[in-house]
């Protein structure tokens, strides 16, 4: 009531003191004494004889309108509102944006978008009409946006994931593996003990393409505290959630992760206070590099409500200081529920102030160069006037899982998938998966993966083995070309690598891998050290693996290796002989520059004396085409 009475006397006095002291000017200086002690009523009764009295005094055909609009009264506000703004548009600018407001509520969107002109026709362009004129133009680029959206809808038709998924109660913020075995998603429901809404997680698991019965994951995860807006890494070996009210707790709700042990999940673990603030810090959303951190937050020196920050782990363990993603994906308005596609190349969001339907819309910013590009809205009907938020998009990109609440729904709000339009896709996106084990015992070895871009030698993805079974999994993109390497400690490392640039993404890639313990006399092939055709000239793409090689031997300072080159069969024993030699000399000369002993290292070459494979077939020779190291001394 208080701000109703602050709205009307001040549109009162802004009409009324500069006017010439008539009659009816001193008539509705009684009036607004009315207004001034919050009587409406009597008010309402006098306006309503004065303009009936004084049917072009614009002051009190403005003032009963007003009068009429903050009581919610629409239908009786818009005859005085369009008498003032038909008569004198100029008299009172906002005249014009109550009347917008109520041509939205009637659905008249041409009407709407021509009163919001008539503001920025009529409103003067200086202070302190600036704010305000920004805010209408703001509003008409959205109406205008509407307006496209609606009369060019993009394909859609969601459906309904079923009983055994969702309930009575409010299913949202899912998050789905890289291979589609796992669904995980917060579920709001009343606790029948205490008859409070308590938030939960739950794990569907995929059987023939189809999901079971959701299960409430351990209490790990589901404590005594209130627990929500998890995501599952790519790789489903980590959860990163949203934890309120604890002891640990660094704000009102903070960040928390959990690593998977086998068959359960480890203790919380909360990610500190480069992460977290004394503020709301929510709805994560993990990379599938394992190491770039989305999430949202409500923490001061944000750009409104609510704001998407990011964070990066370190080498170390420890997390980057949180940063704002800046004002091309946040805004005045509120930003929330992060999703990062595993393809790093598009970030999916809520907004409730970039041009959309109504309310929060669904929006996606491509990533180019590490740079976000301008946000685009999904389009209608994914996004409607209603609230529409928690989307996730499936590795392939093909089909997307938000929440919705529907009249045919189970209950509150549901999971439904649906397929996406083909311009809406993300870059595919495959994986490659197995066990990593030790060689001689065949027991699970706990390894660090890491995928690299052989294009640009940045690391795409890492992930950790699971020490119990081995397993491991990292997402690829398409259409580039990889180095894959997995170390751990005691271990020689393992390296290879394979094109994607050729593939649909549809078949994900098997790799076991034998890890080879560090003894006298066991060897490593360096499958990613990479020469100039016919020469021992490094190429760029080696000096990632040559730089785990220097690694190797920092942390194992009694080491000694002898570099071996070897060539395959085409050209003479001589020429074979100096290029083998001249590339072992070239990898030794590099691991000098980079501070290891030359008394640790041997460089001989081999030429084709030592063949692996078969030189008769491409495939064979390249194989042969090799340089390795072999431990000669530890």
């Amino acid at each position: 009531m208080v701000r109703q009475y602050i709205i009307v006397a001040i549109a009162l006095f802004s009409c009324s003191v500069c006017l010439a002291q008539s009659k009816a000017d001193k008539d509705f200086e009684k009036i607004r004494t009315l207004l001034i002690r919050q009587e409406n009523d009597k008010a309402e009764k006098q306006l309503l004889k004065m303009v009936e009295k004084y049917p072009d005094y614009l002051p009190a055909q403005l003032a009963l309108g007003e009068v009429y609009f903050v009581s919610g009264n629409h239908a009786l506000a818009k005859p005085y509102l369009l008498f003032v703004a038909s008569n004198d548009p100029a008299f009172d600018p906002n005249c014009h944006i109550k009347l917008a407001d109520i041509y939205e509520k009637e659905g008249k969107t041409d009407s709407c978008e021509a009163a919001l002109r008539n503001y920025l026709a009529f409103s003067p362009d200086r202070e302190p009409y600036l704010k305000k004129r920004k805010e209408v133009q703001h509003r008409t680029d959205c109406l205008l946006f509407r307006k496209e959206a609606v009369s060019n809808p993009v394909n859609f038709a969601p459906y309904n994931l079923g009983a055994d998924i969702n309930s009575q109660f409010d299913e949202y913020l899912p998050t789905i593996t890289a291979d589609e075995s796992s669904l995980l998603f917060t579920r709001r429901e009343k606790d029948p003990l205490t008859n409070k809404y308590e938030e939960g997680f739950y794990l569907s698991k995929a059987t023939n393409g189809q999901w079971q019965k959701a299960e409430l994951l351990p209490g790990v995860l589901n404590s005594q505290f209130n627990e929500g807006a998890a995501c599952i890494s790519p790789d489903g070996r980590y959860i990163y959630f949203t934890r309120c009210h604890a002891p640990d707790g660094v704000g009102s709700c903070d960040i928390y992760r959990s690593e998977k042990k086998g068959d359960s999940w480890g203790e919380a673990e909360n990610l500190g206070t480069n992460v977290n603030s004394a503020s709301w810090d929510a709805q994560p959303t993990i990379a599938s590099d394992g190491r770039t951190l989305f999430f949202a937050s409500n923490r001061p020196g944000g750009m409104g409500e609510s704001d998407i920050y990011f964070t990066y782990l370190k080498d170390d363990g420890s997390w980057t200081k949180a940063k704002n993603c800046g004002e091309i994906i946040n805004t005045e308005g509120k930003e929330i529920s992060p999703f990062i596609h595993p393809s790093n190349q598009v970030l999916y969001f809520a907004s409730n102030y970039h041009c959309g339907m109504g309310g929060l819309d669904i929006f996606y910013s491509q990533i180019e160069n590490g740079k976000f590009l301008p946000p685009q809205n999904m389009g209608y009907p994914i996004n409607t006037a209603s609230d529409e938020s928690c989307l996730i998009v499936s590795a392939q990109g093909d089909y997307a899982i938000y929440a919705r609440q529907r009249d045919e729904g189970r209950g509150g709000l549901d999971l439904y998938a649906f397929e996406l339009d083909k311009s809406l896709r993300p870059p595919a996106v495959t994986y490659v998966c197995g066990k990593i084990t030790d060689f001689e015992s065949g027991k699970a070895v706990r390894a660090k993966i890491e995928v690299r871009n052989l294009d640009n030698t940045k690391v795409v993805c890492s992930a950790m083995s699971d020490d119990r079974s081995g397993e491991y999994l990292v997402c690829l993109p398409v259409g580039a070309d990889y180095a894959f390497s997995a170390s751990s400690e005691g271990y020689l490392f393992h390296s290879e690598n394979f094109s994607l640039k050729t593939s649909d993404g549809k078949t994900p890639y098997q790799k076991d891998i034998a890890m080879k313990q560090i003894s006298i006399g066991s060897s490593l092939v360096l499958n990613n050290i990479f020469y100039s055709t016919a020469s021992s000239s490094l190429l760029k793409e080696s000096f990632a693996e040559l730089n785990t090689l220097v690694k190797l031997l920092d942390e194992n300072p009694s080491l000694k290796v002898e570099i071996e080159g070897h060539t395959d069969n085409v050209g003479s024993e001589q020429y074979n002989n100096k290029l083998s030699q001249e590339r072992a000399d070239a990898v030794k000369n590099y691991l000098v520059e980079k501070g290891i002993a030359e008394s640790r290292l041997k460089s001989r070459g081999y030429g084709f004396t030592k063949p692996i494979a078969d030189n008769s077939t491409e495939e064979g020779r390249a194989k042969n085409r090799r340089t390795q190291i072999r431990i000669t001394e530890r």
